[in-house]
C-alpha cells in the first residue's frame, strides 16, 4: 500500500554549517539556539501500520544539556513508537509519550532540571488511513491547512499539569485530502506570518507547488534559523477532524 502522506522537511541554518552563511549580527543572536527535525518511516511490515512520525524541537536554553535532553528525547520517543504493534497504533504513540516523560523524569530525580520551560518539542504520527496522533511540550507552532483555513492545533492542547515539562494531553483524529499539517520552529513561524506564506500554501496540491513557494522566500528564509515539517495528505479519509480556528 503506498504511502498516504508526503512529507517535506526544510531546515534553515542547522548549528553545523550556521556560522559561515548568517552575516554576524545574526550570528550573534542564535548563537545559542538550537533546534532538530527529523522524519521517520516504517522500516518493515510490521512497522507499517504505525506509519510515519515526525519530530521537531528547539531550545534557546545556553546549557548544552539542553540540547542533549532534546536529542535524547528524540530517540526515545522514535525507538519506543516503533517498538510494539498495538491492535490500536494510537496506543504505540501514547506509549512512546509515556517512556519519553519517564526519560524527562528521570533527568529531574538527579537534578538536571536546567532544560525546564527552555525546550519546544511536538511529536505528529500519521498513518495509511490518515489518522493523526499529536502531542507536545512548551509551545511549538503546529498548524493544520484544510478546506482553505488554517488551524492552530498547538492551541487545542490542553495546558493543564506541567506543558514545559511533559508530554500531557494528545490529540488524535483524521485528516482529509490535501490537507497539509505544518510542524514549525518559532523563527520560521514569524517568518511564515511576515512573508504572508500561510495565504499562499493554502491553495497548493502538489509537493513540487510547495518547493517552489519555498525557493521564492528562500531571501526571508535564510535569515531565520529553524525548521519546517510539512504532512501532505494523499489518501481519502472517512470523515474529517473539526479544530480550533486561528
Amino acid at each position: 500500500m503506498p504511502s498516504a502522506t508526503k512529507i517535506l522537511e526544510f531546515q534553515f541554518n542547522p548549528a553545523h554549517n550556521r556560522e559561515p552563511k548568517l552575516p554576524v549580527w545574526l550570528r550573534r543572536k542564535h548563537r545559542q539556539y538550537f533546534f532538530e527535525s527529523s522524519r521517520f518511516y516504517p522500516a518493515n511490515k510490521t512497522e507499517k501500520p504505525l506509519g510515519n512520525l515526525c519530530l521537531i524541537a528547539e531550545t534557546a536554553s545556553q546549557d548544552f544539556k539542553a540540547r542533549a535532553i532534546l536529542l535524547s528525547l528524540a530517540r526515545v520517543v522514535r525507538k519506543e513508537y516503533y517498538r510494539f504493534f498495538y491492535p490500536n497504533p494510537a496506543d504505540c504513540f501514547k506509549w512512546a509519550l509515556e517512556q519519553g516523560n519517564r526519560f524527562l523524569s528521570r533527568q529531574l530525580k538527579q537534578d538536571n532540571n536546567n532544560w525546564l520551560g527552555k525546550i519546544n518539542f511536538a511529536a505528529l504520527s500519521s498513518r495509511a488511513d490518515l489518522s493523526i496522533s499529536l502531542a507536545k511540550i512548551g509551545q511549538p507552532p503546529v498548524l493544520l491547512l484544510t478546506n482553505n483555513e488554517v488551524f492552530d492545533l498547538s492551541r487545542s492542547l490542553s495546558q493543564e499539569g506541567l506543558p514545559f515539562q511533559y508530554f500531557s494531553n494528545v490529540i488524535e483524529g483524521e485528516i482529509k485530502p490535501q490537507d497539509k499539517l505544518l510542524l514549525l520552529t518559532q523563527d520560521i513561524f514569524e517568518v511564515f506570518d511576515e512573508e504572508e506564506m500561510l495565504r499562499w500554501l493554502l491553495p497548493t496540491r502538489k509537493p513540487s507547488e510547495i518547493k517552489k513557494i519555498f525557493q521564492q522566500k528562500k531571501p526571508a528564509l535564510r535569515q531565520a534559523v529553524g525548521a519546517c515539517l510539512i504532512v501532505c495528505a494523499k489518501k481519502p479519509s472517512r470523515w474529517p477532524l473539526s479544530f480550533r480556528k486561528v
